[in-house]
C-alpha cells in the first residue's frame, strides 16, 4: 500500500513539474481587416515583428492610438524602421493597405518612414 501511495506521489510530482515547464503562448495581436489600397498616414512607435507573420513581407509592428498595425517595408525604409525599433523612437509612416493570402491578413506597405521627435 505504501509503495502504491509513493508511486502516486512521484507521478503527481512529475506531472506538476511538466506543467510548470509548459510555454504560454502570447495571443496574436488584434488586427482589423482594412480594404486594400487605402492610404495610411500615422505617427507612432515601431518594434520588430516577433512570430510568424501571415505573409513574408511583414517585419514590423506599428503601435498608434491603442491599435497595432503590421508593416512591410522596402530596404531603405527597413533600415529606418529597424533603427527606430532599437532606439524605441517614434516614426511617421506613410503607405498603402495591402492584403495577404489569408482573409484576416491586412498590413501596410510602407512608402515613407521618418523618425520624429
Amino acid at each position: 500500500m505504501k509503495k502504491l501511495l509513493l508511486n502516486w506521489v512521484i507521478a503527481g510530482a512529475a506531472l506538476a513539474g511538466m506543467a510548470g515547464c509548459a510555454q504560454i503562448k502570447k495571443p496574436a495581436a488584434q488586427v482589423r481587416a482594412v480594404p486594400a489600397g487605402l492610404r495610411f498616414d500615422q505617427v507612432g512607435s515601431v518594434s520588430l515583428y516577433a512570430g510568424e507573420p501571415c505573409t513574408p513581407q511583414i517585419m514590423f509592428n506599428f503601435r498608434s492610438a491603442g491599435s497595432t498595425v503590421w508593416l512591410a517595408a522596402p530596404k531603405h525604409e527597413t533600415k529606418t524602421l529597424t533603427e527606430a525599433a532599437k532606439n524605441n523612437g517614434r516614426v511617421h509612416i506613410s503607405g498603402k493597405w495591402r492584403r495577404g493570402g489569408q482573409s484576416n491578413c491586412s498590413y501596410v506597405e510602407v512608402t515613407s518612414a521618418e523618425v520624429t521627435r
